[in-house]
């Protein structure tokens, strides 16, 4: 079984350990280190070298954006979950650019926390519920969700759906009867299309624009 080494960083001493002792007593879950601010989340990321840093968005000294910003700077090379009291789609959009793999609303429960760790860990993107639902709010006036995804062919929409809902390229093979280089093939030609660069941010597009909650029958329907 693999265990996860995760590194918390909030200034919040109560909501942190908490959550600590929560993690520990999964299996599959190691806290390695714990940080009050984001330049001490920097030394005990490098000293510890973990798989995953759980991280407040708003902490003193260096704010989650700016931490996660710095680690690639310095070539750090982890999965960064950002837990947050924020679900406005522009501080999203600023963790995705930083690179984000995770977004957990700490108005949730232990189980969206776990339930991204997990998918993280894996190395798929995670956003909690709360968020996703923030997502598909309608879209600005002026904006056309059909004019978005107008040149996905059927197979490349289905592959985004079962992206969006967490699956790894096998898992998504196994779901439309294809070999994971087609399926590969398909979500490159995706992230072409719709000028995007990594699996998070086509999973919050796919949210955002509802096609994550639509039935997937639906693509082979329409090729019949």
């Amino acid at each position: 079984m693999s265990v996860y080494r995760i590194v918390l960083a909030d200034d919040h001493k109560l909501f942190r350990d908490g959550l600590e002792r929560l993690l520990n007593l999964e299996p599959d879950v190691e806290v390695v280190g714990r940080a009050d601010n984001g330049e001490e989340a920097l030394v005990v990321v490098e000293e510890k070298k973990p798989d995953i840093l759980l991280l407040d968005v708003h902490m003193p000294i260096m704010g989650g954006t700016e931490l996660v910003n710095e680690l690639n700077k310095r070539g750090i090379n982890l999965k960064c979950i950002a837990i947050t009291a924020f679900d406005d789609e522009e501080h999203i959009a600023q963790l995705s650019q930083a690179g984000v793999s995770g977004y957990v609303l700490k108005t949730s429960g232990f189980t969206e926390v776990l339930a991204a760790v997990r998918s993280v860990g894996k190395g798929f993107p995670y956003v909690d519920p709360g968020i996703a639902q923030k997502l598909l709010s309608p879209m600005k006036k002026g904006e056309d969700k059909k004019d978005l995804f107008k040149d996905l062919t059927l197979r490349e929409k289905e592959s985004l759906y079962w992206l969006s809902q967490g699956l790894n390229n096998t898992e998504i093979s196994e779901k439309m009867i294809l070999s994971d280089k087609t399926v590969k093939n398909h979500l490159s030609h995706v992230m072409r299309k719709l000028g995007i660069q990594d699996r998070t941010q086509a999973a919050i597009l796919a949210w955002k624009m509802g096609l994550a909650k639509v039935d997937p029958k639906i693509f082979r329907e329409s090729e019949d």
